[in-house]
Parts: C-alpha cells; sequence; structure tokens
C-alpha cells in the first residue's frame, strides 16, 4: 500500500529542517567568534590594537616597548617652540635636552596596550584603539638647566629685538617676511614657561607675554618696496658691449638677497646665484681673447719677450655693484663693467747642462704642473752636478722612511746586536722581512723593526749622519728630498754601511717592484725605494745610467707617478747635452 505525503507532512519537515539549520548557524557563529577570541588572545600581550594612535602618531599593531623607544626619541628631538608677546614667529626652538626635560612616554604606551578582557570581545582588535585610553607622558625637569639656558639665549635681561619686515623671492614670486615685534619681558616669566612646559606631539610650544615694542618696517613698508621693485623690474635691460641684454624678471628677482635696515629695504645681487647667467649671457658679449707674449728663456734668465695684446673679459663685481645701484633706484642704466685680461705667455725654454741649467729645468717643471713637489739631485761621479727645488721642504715620509729603517737594522747587524735569524713579524725572520720591506714596501715589518729600534733613536741616529730635516718624533714621521738624497748618495759610496750590508739594502732596491717613478724615466738600471700615501707619491733612487751614476728624490703630493717620470726623462736629456 503505497504511502501518501500531505502538505501537513511537508510543512513538518521543513520546520524541523530551519530549527536544524538554525542550530547549525548558531554553532558556526559561536565557533567563529570563539577562533576570533582565539587569535586575538594570541596578539603578544604587549602589543598595541590596530588603527592606535598616541599624539597623531600611528603605533597600532607595535611592541609597548617599540612605540616607547619611537617615542621617547621623537620627543628628544622634538622643538619647543618659545614666542613672544604677539609674535607669529618662534624666537627659539630648543630641544627638550637643551632645558633639562625628559620625556617618558611608557604611561602613554602602557595605556594603550591591548588589554585581556577586550580580547574577549570579538573583532575588538579592529576597534579596541577607540575605546582604549589616553593619557599624558612622565616628565622629569631640571630647573638649573632651564636657568642657565635662558641667561645664554637672553642674557641677565629679557630684550627681544624687533625684526623688520622684509621680502624674499619664493615659488616665482616676491613675498614679505613679516615684521616681529620686539620688547621686554621678564627672566623669571621665561624659565617659569619654559621650566613647566608639557609638550606633546601636537602641541610644543610655550608663550611668554611682553611689552612690546614695534618694529620700525612693518608689513606694509614691505609690500610697497615690492611693488616698486615689481614695478621696476618689468624691463630690465644692460647694455654689453654692442649689445643690449634684456633680463627676464624672474630671473633678475631670483638673484635678489634683501636687507631689511630701519631706514628700508636694500636689495643686492647674488654673485653665485647670478653668475651662471653672467657666464653664459654676458661675458661672450664683452669678451676679447688676449693675444700671446712670445718669451724665450735661458735656465732662470728671460733673454726676449714680444708682448701679444692684451684682452678683455667680464668683471662681475663691478657689473653687480651696478646692478645693485640700479634696482635701488641710484642708478638709471646698467653697463656691464669689463676688465683687463693681460696676454697668455707662451715660453720657450732652454737649459744651460749647469747646476743652475739643472736647478731652473726642475723649478720651472714643478711650476708647470699640478701638485706640491721637492726634488734633489746630485751626480755621484763625473762632474758632480747638484740641483734642487723646495730640497729641504719636509713631507711625510710614506713608505720613503722604509730605507732609513733598514739602515738601522743593518748597523744592528754589523755591531753583532741583531741576528739574521732574529723572528720581526708572523714567524719572519730579519732576512725574509729586510727583504719584503724593500722589495714589496711590506708594512708589517717595517713597523715592527722602528719600534723595535725606537722612534727617538732612529731619529737621533739619522741626525748623526747629517739628515737634519727628517723626524719620526713629531705627530707623522716627515723627511726631504735633499735628506733623502743624501742617504741614497752616501749608501752608494759606502759611507753608511758596509760593503755586504751596502750591497744588500741596494741590490733590495734594485729588485723593488714598483717601477712606475723615476724607473720608468731614467736611462739605466735603478735601485729606488718609493712611498705613496693618500696623495703623496715619492721616489728615491739611485740612477746607474751611460752617461754615470745619480741620486734622485722626487717627492710629491697631489701629483702622479707619470710624472715624477717625465722630470726624470728631461733631467736624463739635459744631462747629456
Amino acid at each position: 500500500m503505497k504511502r501518501v505525503i500531505t502538505s501537513e507532512h511537508l510543512h513538518i519537515v521543513r520546520h524541523h529542517a530551519s530549527k536544524l539549520w538554525g542550530r547549525v548557524g548558531l554553532y558556526a557563529l559561536g565557533i567563529t567568534c570563539g577562533l576570533i577570541v582565539v587569535l586575538q588572545m594570541l596578539v603578544p600581550w604587549s602589543n598595541l590594537p590596530l588603527y592606535a594612535t598616541i599624539d597623531g602618531v600611528s603605533v597600532g599593531g607595535k611592541s609597548a616597548a617599540e612605540v616607547t623607544k619611537m617615542l621617547d626619541d621623537r620627543y628628544a628631538k622634538l622643538p619647543i617652540s618659545l614666542y613672544f608677546g604677539s609674535s607669529p614667529k618662534a624666537y627659539r626652538q630648543p630641544l627638550s635636552s637643551d632645558i633639562g626635560l625628559t620625556v617618558n612616554s611608557k604611561p602613554q604606551v602602557d595605556a594603550k596596550v591591548y588589554p585581556i578582557w577586550l580580547r574577549l570581545v570579538p573583532i575588538s582588535y579592529l576597534w579596541a584603539h577607540l575605546v582604549v585610553p589616553s593619557v599624558a607622558p612622565q616628565y622629569q625637569r631640571d630647573s638649573a638647566k632651564v636657568a642657565a639656558y635662558v641667561e645664554k639665549q637672553l642674557g641677565e635681561s629679557c630684550n627681544v629685538v624687533p625684526q623688520n619686515a622684509s621680502l624674499k623671492y619664493k615659488d616665482k614670486k616676491l613675498q614679505v617676511v613679516p615684521a616681529i615685534d620686539g620688547g621686554t619681558c621678564k627672566l623669571a616669566d621665561v624659565e617659569k614657561q619654559l621650566g613647566g612646559v608639557s609638550p606633546r606631539m601636537n602641541k610644543h610650544e610655550v608663550r611668554v607675554a611682553m611689552d612690546e615694542r614695534p618694529a620700525a618696517l612693518h608689513d606694509g613698508d614691505a609690500q610697497k618696496t615690492a611693488d616698486e621693485l615689481l614695478d621696476r623690474t618689468k624691463s630690465i635691460t644692460v647694455q654689453a658691449g654692442s649689445s643690449t641684454m634684456t633680463i627676464p624678471q624672474d630671473t633678475f628677482l631670483s638673484w635678489l638677497d634683501f636687507d631689511a635696515q630701519d631706514s628700508g629695504i636694500q636689495a643686492t645681487v647674488n654673485a653665485e646665484r647670478s653668475s651662471d647667467y653672467f657666464a653664459k649671457e654676458l661675458a661672450p658679449k664683452v669678451s676679447i681673447k688676449p693675444g700671446t707674449s712670445k718669451i724665450t728663456t735661458l735656465d732662470f734668465t728671460e733673454i726676449s719677450r714680444v708682448d701679444g695684446s692684451s684682452g678683455q673679459a667680464l668683471d662681475n663685481q663691478a657689473t653687480i655693484e651696478k646692478m645693485n645701484e640700479w634696482v635701488n633706484g641710484v642708478r638709471e642704466r646698467i653697463i656691464a663693467q669689463v676688465k683687463s685680461v693681460a696676454p697668455t705667455p707662451v715660453y720657450t725654454r732652454t737649459y744651460t747642462p749647469t747646476d743652475e741649467g739643472m736647478s731652473a729645468l726642475i723649478a720651472q717643471f714643478a711650476q708647470a704642473h699640478s701638485g706640491s713637489f721637492g726634488v734633489s739631485f746630485a751626480e755621484l761621479d763625473g762632474q758632480r752636478r747638484h740641483a734642487s727645488y723646495q730640497g729641504t721642504k719636509s713631507f711625510r715620509t710614506a713608505s720613503t722612511y722604509k730605507l732609513f729603517v733598514a739602515y738601522g737594522a743593518l748597523k744592528r747587524v754589523e755591531a753583532g746586536q741583531w741576528q739574521w735569524t732574529d723572528q720581526i713579524d708572523g714567524g719572519r725572520n730579519l732576512t725574509k722581512c729586510l727583504d719584503d720591506m724593500i722589495v714589496k714596501s711590506d708594512n708589517a715589518c717595517g713597523e715592527a723593526m722602528l719600534a723595535k729600534i725606537g722612534y727617538t733613536t732612529m731619529t737621533n741616529e739619522l741626525r748623526a749622519i747629517g739628515l737634519t730635516g727628517s723626524s719620526f718624533v713629531k705627530d707623522i714621521p716627515i723627511t726631504t728630498a735633499s735628506d733623502l738624497t743624501t742617504f741614497v748618495g752616501a749608501l752608494h759610496s759606502g759611507q753608511l754601511l758596509n760593503p755586504s750590508s751596502t750591497n744588500t739594502l741596494i741590490s733590495a732596491m734594485k729588485r723593488n717592484v714598483y717601477r712606475q717613478g723615476i724607473p720608468k724615466g731614467a736611462n739605466g738600471q735603478t735601485a729606488d725605494k718609493v712611498g705613496f700615501l693618500d696623495a703623496f707619491l715619492h721616489d728615491a733612487a739611485i740612477v746607474y745610467g751611460p752617461n754615470g751614476t745619480y741620486a734622485l728624490t722626487i717627492m710629491t703630493e697631489g701629483s702622479s707617478w707619470a710624472t715624477i717620470a717625465e722630470l726624470t726623462k728631461q733631467i736624463e736629456a739635459l744631462r747629456v747635452q
């Protein structure tokens, strides 16, 4: 028998289904809320709620420690604006530390921490920032420091000097800089206000009452001057030679500086801001290229001269003075001013192969090249010529000092005080260290041996052999070109060490790996020691050439190895004339 489903049956089914789904919905909502609460409980206990702010600073989701440090740092750097009377401009803006104020933001931050009870309310993480309280930071004050600051800034009397209204050109507009009235106040009031200030991020100013003294020039005076300037500078022409130049108004106004004295506002053209326009637009209109003067010299003596014609160039400062007179209404026209330019000297230099000729070559070479030079030359056989340029000028030794250290070490070996097997640095004995110091310019060995000898002892030993310009007892080690040339010359002639020691040092100098200076310019085998440090490049050498042996030292600051090589080459060429 079939079972008939009536409408009443369907109604009952729908009713039970509706109740079932309602229960499911409630269970789902409860589970969801429970999960949200669990997630909110998992937020670190010291964190602030999402979207939280303190004094307008966004701190949401950050830890209390992080926010405290951030706010404390900001409070420490927060300028506290000190105003007098009704002035719209702060007279001073001390930092909290300047007035002995320490701001501790921990109370503010602790009050904003996401509380436990709110975590039990679903989705409160999104709106908790609306209900957590806001409190003030904690202040610690040092009245003595406030008093010291006030005394330093205001002296023994509270006398605020009024500031006249002035002008400035900004955003392509000539704008009035408002006047600030001055006056007198009570120092005690300033100390009280600064001593009691409680700055917040969104409010950090102090205003002290005073008996006001008005400025001599007010905003209306400045505006009147501005109107006159705008009218006067509508058309700006400059007579530059045979040309008449028109300077755009906004360009000219951008050059102006303003000085607001009680008698009125003076406008002056700023040399730096106007320089590009002068160079590109005015200078070409008045410039006349100078001619050349042909000068022939022999050694240090001028033997003939043919003078060229003088030229002409724009005189910037004199032109600016004329512009200043015009813009302030003293002059009706602006005429570009010029100055004479001497003809360019072109030298034909010749030198005699004498001491004077060699010295002239070296001096004139140094003067024609960038950098500072000290040069000393001495032939060790043949004609025995000598020459120098700033030979006694002191230079930082750089690594040339290692020649002196090698001498000190070899002397001690000869005296039996040091042994070749003595350990010097990093497992290297004296034999290895001395060779590395000269051949590779090893620093560690040089420093270790110098320290072992002693700075004062080394200086005294150098002075004993006539090197009076060398020292290790000052802030930095120094020497001169003359001292180094004397040293390598005496080394070559056997005056410093016995033959074995002399050969040891000269052999190492011949194997020096840095060969871009004197060796590159010399015509012959070279035994040398270089020094390079920062802008210093030095080379001290014995050159064994086909035309005899000579000592040469070239010390430089701000030069190059190529320049040192070129000077060596020119000295070589003059020697064989």
